[in-house]
This record gives structure tokens, sequence and C-alpha cells, in this order.
């Protein structure tokens, strides 16, 4: 649920700056913060409002705190054919940039590189990070474990995350194919948006209160759990990413309490999978560039002639909004200034 209230809006490269001066008031170094500004002024270019910009407040608030490490250095180490990534309690933003990094490496010389990240903060919006991997021309999968946040109609509590997956390819001659989905119906993000914006009523599919019925109260919604996808399906997918993020990864204390907070990204501690496959070293560029093409055309022209493919919106709206600027409702530029006022940073760019 991107806002639809009236917006000013900022300049993408303006954010970007105020941003990353943000975040080097809380001990960051200047390149770690500019990565990460990097992740969320692209992800608000992009139009995902819910996981870009809007989720600083709630960093910054981690970092202050102590529960995110400003000053992490990523920790690389393969064993046994498996990269492990040690986030070292980072940024999700930083410690996502640097595993992409380090895999697209590898994947140079051979065809398949998989990651298991550990002691990373929050991720929010996956789809930017293996958005990278495929404009340098690779394929990549990335999925994060999250606390307890979802749960079916009849549950007491949160009983698993919605556990995010995305995977991208480079399509020629397109804008890479990107898919970015949580299992529970909508992000919770979209819930907590809803509630600072003001919106008294959300959808009844959307998540279930403290007493295990559906609810359209965005502050019950928060008190209570998401709802997934598609029932139990929703439910084993999710389980899947708890296998390749979670147990993989050694987790085994359960990351919620049963209670979920009213912030957005307040995920200190998450655990993740990526893979980065090389088409050109597991079968070849032209063949898998081929089978891109073909299958893509089917899809393009059976599906009508509004069809598109997930990345296409994105990658409009990116073009749009890095020429006509960024749109902050009002709610969150609030929260925007009020936070450049608490870190000596004012928030005092003017709009476009």
């Amino acid at each position: 649920m991107n806002s639809t209230v009236a917006a000013d809006k900022f300049s993408a490269k303006a954010l970007k700056r105020w941003t990353t001066a943000v975040l080097t008031t809380q001990g960051m170094p200047a390149t770690a913060a500019t990565l990460s500004a990097d992740v969320l002024v692209r992800t608000s270019l992009r139009g995902i409002d819910t996981h870009g910009i809007s989720r600083l407040p709630s960093y910054v608030e981690k970092l202050a705190s102590g529960e995110v490490n400003p000053h992490s250095v990523p920790r690389f180490e393969e064993r046994a054919g498996l990269l492990h990534c040690d986030g070292d309690g980072g940024l999700g933003q930083f410690v996502g940039t640097s595993a992409v990094i380090r895999a697209v490496e590898l994947a140079g010389s051979t065809a398949l590189v998989a990651c298991s990240i550990v002691r990373t903060g929050h991720l929010a919006a996956l789809g930017t990070f293996v958005l990278a991997a495929a404009e340098r021309g690779f394929f990549s999968i990335l999925c994060q474990r999250t606390p307890p946040i979802m749960a079916m109609a009849g549950a007491t509590a949160p009983v698993i995350g919605n556990n995010p997956i995305a995977f991208a390819i480079p399509v020629p001659g397109r804008a890479p194919l990107v898919f970015d989905m949580a299992h529970s119906v909508v992000a919770r993000g979209q819930v907590v948006q809803a509630l600072r914006e003001g919106v008294d009523t959300i959808p009844g599919d959307w998540a279930i209160g403290p007493d295990g019925t559906p609810t359209t109260d965005p502050a019950l919604a928060l008190q209570g759990a998401m709802q997934p996808i598609a029932g139990y399906k929703g439910i084993g997918l999710a389980m899947l990413v708890e296998c390749l993020a979670g147990s993989l990864s050694g987790a085994v204390a359960d990351l919620g309490s049963g209670q979920a907070s009213t912030r957005q990204g307040s995920a200190a501690n998450v655990s993740g999978f990526l893979m980065v496959i090389n088409p050109d070293l597991a079968i070849g560029r032209d063949a898998f560039d081929a089978s891109v093409n073909a299958w893509m055309q089917t899809f393009l022209n059976g599906s009508g002639p509004r069809a598109r493919y997930p990345g296409q919106r994105q990658a409009s709206c990116e073009r749009e909004r890095g020429e006509q600027g960024i749109p902050i409702p009002a709610g969150l530029l609030a929260e925007l200034r009020s936070l450049g006022t608490r870190v000596k940073r004012p928030f005092d760019l003017h709009p476009v």
C-alpha cells in the first residue's frame, strides 16, 4: 500500500546525502553509511515506500540503543563449499550489500555460490539486493528469517515469520525480472504505515487481532498477527525459508515474544540465505538468454496488451521518481524532521 495522501517530493540525491549524514551520526563509517543510504533510497525510488526511507527512524533507534552495531565489519569464511557471512550485528542494508558483493565476486569463477548470513539487522526489501546482482548479469535468490509475526485465524499468538523471499534475473534488452514477496497477505509495514497516516480501516484479510479473529483495525492488527497468503500454503513456504535462512544458519532461539512491536524494521538480529548463480558457467549465456527470452515472450504475448512481468513497474517508477522526486507523505515527513532535529542533522531539504 503506497501512500495515496498528499506528499511533497524530494530528490533522491538529496535524500541520499541526508540519510548518509544521519547514519554517520550514529557512528557508522562513511562507506557503510553510504551503501546503506543507497539501498534505502533506491528502494523508495522503486516505489516500495514501506521498506525504503520510511525505515530510517527505526534503524537509527536500533543503532542508538546498541541493538544494531554501527561499527560492524562483516566477516566471510568458506567452509565445505558454503560461504558464511557473519554480519557482526550490523545494519541489514550494509550487511546484505556486502554479502551480495562477495557472492557476485566469487560467482565470477564458479557456477553457484550459496551464502548463509547470520547476525544481520533487518534487510527490508530483499528485491533491492537481488536486483544489484541481476544488473551484473547474475541470477540470485535471497530469503530472510524474521521474528514470528504471522499466523492463521484462530491462533493465539504469532507463530512464524512472514519470512520474505526474492529472486531476480537479467532479461536481455529489458529491465531485470525482480520478484519479492513476504508470505503474509501484505507486509506488516503496510499496517504500520496505515496507522501512521491515520487510516482507520484495513482490509479484513490482512491480519488477525489478539483474539485470533480477522480484524480491520490497524491498531488491533499490530497486537495480533499477519495472515499468510493462501492459508497453509503460505505457512509452508514460510517454513521453507525457516529451513534455509534459519536452520542452515543454526538459529534456534525464538526471535519474537508473541507481542510484535508497532515499529517498522524492529528486528535487530536476523539471518538469511543467498544464492548467486552465474549463467555463463552454469549453461552458457547464449543458452540462458535464449531460454529467458522464449518463456518471457510466451508470458507477455498471452497476458494481454497491458502485460508486464515483475520488476517492470518498479523500473518505470525508478525512472519517474528519479526525474520528479520521491514522494514523502506528511506523517513520514514529520518523523524525518523530528529525527533530523534529534541527531542534529536537520531535514532542511526543499521539495522539488
